[in-house]
């Protein structure tokens, strides 16, 4: 069976969804820094992949 041929409600719906809206940089900004602050490695990169991306700063920045 082709890979094509499978069916990805996931993706299906992460591609027919609206955009949805980043937060304001101060709260990813906050978030980011309390992540830092508890050592959540995850959150810590999560967040400033985030506020890289609204900065423009990020590698997916268009």
């Amino acid at each position: 069976m082709s890979t094509a041929m499978v069916s990805r409600p996931t993706e299906r719906a992460a591609l027919s969804s609206p955009a949805r809206a980043l937060p304001p940089v101060s709260r990813v900004a906050d978030l980011l820094i309390v992540a830092r602050a508890t050592g959540d490695r995850y959150g810590a990169r999560h967040f400033s992949s985030m506020l890289d991306r609204l900065l423009g700063l990020g590698s997916d920045a268009r």
